[in-house]
């Protein structure tokens, strides 16, 4: 008889539970904003190293081994070369920036500053343009997500 008292009438719970309201506050879950940010912020980066790894590159072409051997020609080799130089250097430098803007866009921090590394990841062009293409999306999608930033 002992044994019956200890165990649980499982049919007097399940009336029980079937009575209690169930807490729908518990079970909604918090808004967390779009994506949008976050997926910005990935194309930018990836703007970002694709246009490093296109300048960079740049720079460790010879353009002695590009330019054919014609005696009358309007620029030098040297030129070329110091040409290649000065537009690799300001590409690097643009890239940076837009790695940096890429990196704030996914942290969803400073949207000003990340409207300008999109806005520079524009000039980088990447190749065949791609860092370019991958830039005026993350510009778009940074620009249609204001809100979801912190200043």
């Amino acid at each position: 008889m002992d044994t019956e008292k200890t165990q649980p009438d499982y049919n007097t719970m399940s009336k029980d539970l079937s009575t209690q309201p169930i807490e729908t506050d518990s079970l909604k879950q918090q808004p967390t904003g779009s994506s949008m940010p976050t997926i910005a912020g990935l194309l930018l980066i990836l703007a970002g190293i694709l246009g490093l790894f296109s300048w960079v590159s740049s720079l460790l072409i010879d353009p002695t081994q590009l330019v054919p051997q014609v005696t009358e020609m309007p620029i030098t080799p040297e030129q070329l070369r110091s040409f290649l130089q000065i537009c690799s250097v300001i590409g690097c430098i643009l890239s940076v920036f837009t790695l940096l803007g890429g990196i704030l866009a996914f942290k969803k921090k400073k949207w000003e500053l990340a409207l300008i590394g999109s806005l520079m990841g524009l000039i980088t062009i990447g190749p065949f343009l791609l860092a370019s293409v991958l830039s005026l999306v993350g510009l778009i999608l940074v620009g249609m997500s204001k809100k979801e930033f912190q200043k």
